[in-house]
């Protein structure tokens, strides 16, 4: 027997593909050791150390043939990444460790978005809403529509909001995912984001429009509008609504009244939604590298000219992704770089706005999570 083919990132597929096939509802909680050889092909551990990080797991997907890495996310408390034939691995980002993977669908399906509420998982998959138990993977109900799709869904307590190429948002009761109600824009524009909470379900649309709703009728509570098209998704956090538009600006919006707040020019084309954090609002900008605006002035605090993504801030230090594959470290006091690391191959990132961790990978499903060092 070939030995080689017992390794952990075997066994997990093996143990997976066994459960798929045989129909069973359950995958067991899976541990696969970390891997120092994964890690060492990706990243040099001494320019990691020179920039007082260092490697805190690595993991490898078990892809076949042709498949690769297609999406890397965080979705609360979890990593999950997918594959282009819809294999996904989950990790417990407290442990560090692979907790389940499933095949969430036939490979040719497409899939749109992964969010969570409570304990639960769901996405639009094909024309499908696929809702998933979130600690073991396992479905628990789906809806399959008469139309289709065009952005990923949202949810509160009490429904589903899919967005459907009618130009319709479709509000389903979410114990039954019967259909209870449907709403459009007033110039029944195209509708590419949805966003909801408790109190309002808040939607934009491609001719600028940020609206907000009842969340159990179609009755608009307010409306702002850009004067270009809105980068999808838009933020909605503490009581704001962050956005960027194709008119070159970047927003703050109050999310009860929908009065703005504040907006930033950047005279560039925007075609990238912004991150934010408690500090920073976060823009990549083509030609100018990414800003980062104060959130509470909306003033420009400092930017990497050739930064495209944040990857995580840990107090003053800022870890970024530039354009030439390399991590910066920047002091975000003295707003100047102090270290960076190159980051050859590395094809996937994640923008980790509640901790210190980096989250990379190429696109053979090679995972690394890199921490700072603790001294």
């Amino acid at each position: 027997m070939n030995t080689k083919l017992l390794s952990p990132a075997f066994l997990l597929f093996l143990l997976t593909s066994l459960c798929f096939l045989s129909g069973c509802k359950e995958v067991e909680e899976v541990t696969v050791p970390p891997r120092p050889d994964i890690a060492e092909t990706l990243i040099s551990g001494e320019q990691l150390r020179e920039a007082d990080l260092e490697i805190a797991f690595s993991a490898a997907m078990p892809l076949q043939g042709n498949e690769y890495l297609r999406d890397l996310m965080i979705v609360d408390d979890r990593l999950y990444a997918v594959s282009s034939h819809n294999y996904l691995m989950s990790f417990d980002l407290q442990k560090s460790v692979p907790v389940y993977a499933w095949k969430l669908a036939p490979d040719i399906s497409k899939m749109c978005g992964l969010k969570s509420y409570d304990d639960t998982l769901y996405s639009i998959i094909s024309s499908d809403l696929v809702i998933m138990d979130m600690r073991e993977g396992t479905k628990r109900m789906s809806k399959q529509f008469g139309f289709g799709t065009v952005c990923p869904p949202a949810r509160n307590d009490y429904f589903y909001y899919i967005v459907g190429t009618d130009q319709r948002i479709h509000a389903l009761r979410a114990s039954d995912l019967v259909q209870i109600f449907e709403g459009s824009a007033n110039d029944d524009s195209e509708i590419t984001c949805v966003n909801a909470s408790d109190n309002s379900v808040i939607f934009v649309t491609a001719a600028g429009n940020v609206v907000a709703m009842l969340p159990d009728k179609p009755v608009q509570l307010w409306g702002f509008r850009a004067e270009g098209e809105i980068n999808s998704p838009v933020i909605r956090d503490n009581g704001q609504v962050i956005f960027s538009s194709r008119d070159a600006k970047v927003y703050m919006v109050d999310e009860r009244r929908g009065k703005l707040v504040w907006e930033y020019l950047t005279a560039a084309l925007l075609m990238d939604a912004p991150v934010a954090t408690r500090r920073y609002v976060y823009q990549h900008v083509d030609g100018k590298g990414l800003l980062a605006i104060d959130r509470q002035t909306g003033e420009l605090a400092w930017q990497v000219p050739n930064g495209i993504a944040l990857l995580s801030e840990n107090g003053r230090k800022v870890y970024v992704m530039a354009s030439d594959n390399t991590l910066v470290v920047m002091d975000s006091k003295k707003m100047q770089k102090i270290a960076e690391v190159n980051l050859p191959g590395i094809t996937h990132w994640v923008s980790n706005i509640s901790g210190e961790r980096i989250y990379l990978a190429d696109k053979y499903g090679r995972i690394v999570c890199i921490k700072p060092i603790e001294y």
